[in-house]
């Protein structure tokens, strides 16, 4: 679905540019965890479709990125009158840090969860309260909605001070 978006969205990417494209993905990213916040864990209709939709934008903005790693790889080339380009360095310091992050963030969740009782729905020896999940239920919430959230919220303020907003207009010299 992602990869439909994404070219689906190719008009949209020539007009504004894959810097708002990314950047309206973290404002939509942002709101709608605010909204089903707000909203409460009892509307599952809404979750389930705010768990798609969320899923859906951040896998498609996250295909862009390639694109505003190829702008400084140029840049650089430019400003430093390289021989070569430092591809391989942008690309592997990338990979260094969102690797690391993708495989560390479910192990991360899973040690939240088992602090308000996750371990516990493994065990098939007794059967316990149902009540006893309640804590559970709201850390499973909060961590939906509140780390996508804080999330967008740092990659706003990390995404708006660069110079690469016209990228998309400007030609590379």
């Amino acid at each position: 679905m992602k990869k439909c978006l994404v070219l689906l969205s190719h008009a949209l990417l020539k007009k504004f540019g894959y810097y708002r494209i990314i950047l309206f993905s973290f404002y939509f990213e942002g709101v709608a965890a605010a909204v089903m916040f707000i909203l409460g864990p009892e509307h599952y209709y809404l979750l389930a479709f705010y768990l798609t939709t969320n899923m859906v934008i951040v896998q498609a903005s996250f295909s862009l990125f390639n694109l505003p790693l190829a702008d400084i790889v140029d840049a650089d080339l430019i400003k430093h009158k390289r021989r070569s380009p430092l591809s391989s360095m942008v690309f592997g310091t990338n990979a260094l840090f969102t690797k690391p992050a993708q495989s560390l963030a479910p192990m991360l969740v899973v040690t939240i969860l088992n602090q308000f009782g996750y371990e516990n729905l493994s065990n098939e020896d007794a059967q316990p309260d149902p009540s006893l999940f309640l804590g559970l239920y709201d850390a499973m919430f909060y961590l939906i909605c509140l780390v996508p959230l804080c999330i967008a919220v740092i990659q706003i303020l990390a995404w708006t001070p660069f110079s690469i907003q016209n990228s998309h207009v400007t030609a590379v010299h």
